[in-house]
């Protein structure tokens, strides 16, 4: 099954806070192309202080560049290498982080207003390892954006409380480590384009967006315009 490297990487923590929507809604430092191990790459925490806890979120964030990928595609899993820590339970979300095409690093500004929380690309990960590779298989909606987009980019975030929009009620930790060392992968399973072999688009639209021509299917089009 073919691989594709990841081409950014980043890691964002909340400000610390005795209110969960501020916590969770507000950044207070980005790391960027990161390397070494991370022990709270992704995490939920809530700390027993002075009559009230204290929350703090951090998240991963991850593009890809798939503007080489043109054929069908299905199969997709994200493979992570963990590391020291393994208690959380992990989803991964779409997000225009990165800039939203991979031209800037990971801002602030994305910890919180460049994820879709409605839009899952994965289904919740129980199963997080530290001690080897985590192989999290991702949705069609996933699919669909890396085949008809240029770039990938999805959010790594506990599943729990901060997916959840749910505050703890008592002091809690979940945490999962990644080590960066190891480079983080997409792995897919990418059909050749169906209709004339050598057409690569049509009318200014890649072959991989179009479905038919003129209500013919485009797999039962031999050629088109004498492109075979």
């Amino acid at each position: 099954m073919p691989t594709l490297n990841v081409s950014k990487t980043g890691t964002s923590i909340g400000q610390s806070s005795g209110t969960f929507t501020t916590a969770r809604q507000t950044a207070s430092s980005v790391s960027t192309n990161l390397s070494g191990t991370v022990d709270r790459a992704i995490s939920y925490t809530a700390t027993a202080g002075r009559g009230s806890l204290t929350h703090n979120i951090r998240r991963t964030f991850l593009h890809f560049d798939t503007s080489g990928l043109t054929g069908t595609i299905s199969n997709t899993s994200l493979n992570i290498r963990g590391g020291t820590n393994e208690s959380a339970d992990i989803i991964v979300l779409k997000s225009t982080a990165f800039g939203g095409d991979g031209s800037s690093n990971l801002a602030s500004s994305d910890f919180f207003s460049s994820i879709d929380f409605s839009t899952a690309y994965s289904s919740e990960y129980d199963s997080w390892t530290a001690s080897g590779d985590n192989d999290i298989s991702l949705n069609s909606t996933a699919n669909t954006d890396i085949q008809n987009n240029d770039n990938f980019i999805c959010a790594i975030v506990e599943h729990t409380n901060d997916f959840g929009n749910t505050a703890a009620s008592s002091a809690t930790t979940s945490e999962a480590g990644i080590n960066f060392n190891v480079t983080i992968t997409l792995t897919y399973t990418e059909a050749a384009a169906s209709g004339p072999a050598n057409l690569t688009s049509l009318n200014g639209i890649a072959k991989s967006s179009i479905t038919s021509t003129n209500t013919i299917t485009l797999a039962n089009i031999t050629s088109i315009n004498t492109i075979a």
